[in-house]
């Protein structure tokens, strides 16, 4: 694992308690919104995430349509978080809480969270991420928070009815 050979040229030591457990959460979840943009905007992102967008349904097994791909395609997307001295487990156990908090996102049960909506990933503004609908495309790439999209310009919230699946199908 390139995280754990990389963790050697660390620039700090990041100790593991409750402290560091916050930042790794909110630099995890900026790693993350670059690597989910990249796997939307670069075509070879695309070819290792597009099986998961080409699901005309959405419920909970979308969510598992994952590409073998994409740890080749993206791994270097935590690289930075083991060069400033978060250890490799630590960064391992925050991507599995990510994907844990991801996979009940895709719903079309659940409608809206109320003042949720405004910090974390919820099921609506991941059904927006979802849509083949036009003004859908390229939105909403948060993995837990949806922060990240509104900084950048890419949020986009549920206003028409979601259509699932590609563009061109």
């Amino acid at each position: 694992m390139v995280v754990s050979w990389l963790y050697q040229y660390r620039l700090f030591d990041v100790p593991v308690n409750a402290w560091t457990i916050v930042p790794l959460f909110i630099l995890m979840e900026f790693c993350y919104y670059w690597f989910h943009r990249f796997h939307h905007e670069v075509r070879l992102g695309w070819a290792a995430h597009v099986n998961h967008h080409s699901s005309q349904y959405y419920n909970l097994a979308v969510a598992l349509r994952q590409s073998w791909t994409t740890p080749i395609t993206g791994f270097m997307f935590w690289w930075p978080l083991a060069l400033l001295g978060f250890h490799p487990l630590m960064i391992l156990t925050q991507q599995a809480v990510s994907l844990l908090y991801q996979f009940w996102i895709h719903t079309r049960t659940i409608d809206r969270l109320g003042p949720l909506e405004w910090v974390l990933n919820t099921p609506s503004h991941h059904r927006v991420h979802h849509g083949a609908n036009p003004e859908y495309l390229d939105r909403n790439y948060g993995g837990i928070l949806i922060i990240w999209d509104r900084l950048f310009g890419s949020f986009e919230p549920e206003r028409a009815p979601v259509r699932y699946g590609l563009v061109h199908n």
